[in-house]
């Protein structure tokens, strides 16, 4: 499997800070298969994943839902 890294920023475009801290409470407790980082600077969330890219764009695809969902 190739292992590499990728970062994908998401925009609280609600405003709230509750949403961003069930976005990463979610992420925390549904994507445990790959290393992240998240970043949080005024309305953007800078996520780092690394691991298998297979599992990566596994990943990135919950978040992608979460964060529609969410902000």
């Amino acid at each position: 499997m190739a292992k590499g890294k990728k970062t994908i920023r998401f925009y609280n475009n609600t405003g709230k800070l509750e949403n961003v801290v069930e976005f990463l409470e979610t992420i925390q407790k549904k994507i445990d298969y790959v290393n992240l980082s998240c970043v949080v600077e005024r309305n953007v969330i800078t996520v780092k994943l690394s691991g298998p890219r297979d599992l990566q764009h596994l990943a990135i695809d919950r978040l992608k839902d979460l964060a529609q969902k969410l902000l």
